[in-house]
């Protein structure tokens, strides 16, 4: 019986080869490292990158939305108030009648008397104002009204013109002279003198 030899790793041509190969490999590398192309390799790694940014447009801002529309509420409707009408009572017809028969007493006015006024008496001896010679000249005549204050001694204490005759000059004489010159019997009030407004008249004419 023959017996065979078995190896189990690679023939030690290739085993060779690979040896070969890997030990050229290290030394790329060494001369690599050596001349400076490791250096190169590692700055080019280190360069900054360039990165370009892309600005996107603007989004447009969002419009805010209408305000709701404010509806009014309704008034509440308040009914009228319901006014009940009552009509007057009708009387009977009779009762019309007798109404309308009945006739309405009349009261009588009673006047009070008026309150006797005292009145002053004239004495004897008043006189006649004269006559203005410039109103006799210019044809002036006339009634001249005084109203004169008599006082308790009968003399006259005031005066003015009540109604004029129309001449200035003769209401201005007849009132002096009815001053200066009259004199009365006082007015006699409950048994004493006492004075008194009283009205007098004087008269002008040129006949006189």
């Amino acid at each position: 019986m023959s017996m065979l030899a078995y190896s189990d790793g690679p023939p030690p041509t290739r085993r060779m080869i690979g040896l070969g190969v890997a030990v050229g490999v290290h030394a790329l590398l060494i001369w690599a490292l050596m001349s400076g192309l490791a250096r190169d390799v590692i700055e080019a790694v280190q360069e900054p990158l360039e990165v370009a940014l892309i600005a996107e447009p603007p989004v447009p801002a969002p419009t805010a939305p209408p305000p709701p529309e404010t509806v009014k509420p309704k008034e509440a409707y308040v009914p009228p108030p319901k006014v009940k009408l009552t009509p007057p009572p009708v009387a009977p017809q009779n009762t019309i009648r007798q109404v309308q028969m009945a006739k309405p007493e009349v009261v009588p006015v009673v006047r009070e008397p008026a309150p006797a006024i005292p009145q002053a008496i004239p004495v004897q001896g008043n006189t006649q104002p004269p006559y203005p010679p410039a109103s006799r000249r210019n044809g002036e005549e006339g009634r001249v009204g005084l109203l004169l204050y008599v006082s308790e001694t009968g003399k006259v204490t005031d005066g003015k013109v009540e109604s004029s005759s129309g001449f200035e000059r003769l209401d201005k004489v007849a009132l002096i002279h009815a001053r200066r010159k009259w004199t009365f019997k006082p007015a006699i009030l409950d048994g004493r003198p006492a004075g008194h407004w009283m009205k007098y008249s004087v008269i002008f004419k040129l006949t006189d």
